[in-house]
């Protein structure tokens, strides 16, 4: 069961200091996959990348959010940025807990903070907006239902294989693969989260790819609808005319940060 995250009784600088060495100690060298955090005003977003990904992915949209003098945190999510086989030891709620240090970070200060998350990360922000305090959550490219081979059958799966080969760039900040024992996890932080969309109260933002390859922007909306919220924003997004397939926040894709980062900049107004 996931849960409120604890308060740290520390400063910001302590947090965020703890939260670097908490990553180097897990091997991680390049900075794009360590946490990411810059004070500005006091507002400020929580950004959760996705799924084998790193904070790498959703720098792009931290920077446009940046201009409008808005602190952030990219967290960096437990087991990710550096080993697969740091990756392996690593479940559901080890990936929310490790989010905690952001959030603290921003509560500390901040009077409105906006929760963002991109794939599973969007998972993992709808539990951080279910059972902590924020303003607004943003949701990209929710990973509610995957488009993974056979992933109805990972419990079994996970048992005789234990990757899942994916074709991907940059592998610097991305695993070659999927780990069927943590896509297992995946599955299971689905199924608790299927238990708390519709306790979302608070202002919505869904992003999408029409023809997203990887989650089912159907499934996204179908979720979003169920919330509770009656204030919902949904953009869709072509991937042939924008170029994007399920990450929305590639460095070619400014007319889509640019939507996101208005949207959250507006509400934290």
């Amino acid at each position: 069961m996931l849960y409120p995250f604890k308060k740290i009784e520390k400063s910001i600088e302590e947090i965020y200091n703890f939260d670097l060495l908490t990553a180097e100690s897990a091997g991680v060298a390049d900075d794009g996959n360590k946490p990411y955090f810059r004070k500005h005003s006091d507002k400020g977003v929580l950004l959760i990348h996705g799924f084998a990904a790193s904070p790498n992915e959703l720098l792009p949209l931290a920077y446009e959010l940046e201009k409008y003098d808005i602190s952030v945190y990219v967290v960096r999510v437990a087991g990710h940025g550096c080993t697969l086989d740091n990756f392996y030891k690593t479940n559901y709620l080890d990936w929310y807990e490790s989010i905690s240090a952001g959030y603290n970070t921003l509560a500390s200060y901040c009077n409105k903070i906006c929760i963002a998350g991109q794939s599973n990360g969007g998972l993992l922000a709808t539990a951080a907006a279910k059972f902590n305090k924020c303003d607004c959550l943003a949701l990209l490219a929710p990973a509610y239902k995957v488009n993974i081979p056979c992933f109805f059958l990972i419990s079994y799966i996970r048992k005789i294989i234990k990757n899942i080969p994916r074709h991907i760039n940059e592998l610097e900040y991305n695993y070659p693969v999927f780990p069927t024992e943590q896509t297992y996890q995946l599955k299971l932080l689905q199924d608790e989260i299927s238990n708390y969309v519709k306790d979302i109260n608070i202002p919505v933002l869904l992003a999408v790819s029409e023809k997203d390859v990887l989650i089912s922007p159907k499934e996204a909306e179908k979720k979003v609808n169920e919330m509770v919220s009656n204030d919902k924003t949904i953009y869709k997004y072509n991937n042939k005319l924008y170029n994007v397939k399920h990450i929305l926040t590639e460095k070619h894709s400014v007319k889509i940060i640019s939507d996101i980062a208005e949207w959250i900049k507006e509400k934290l107004v």
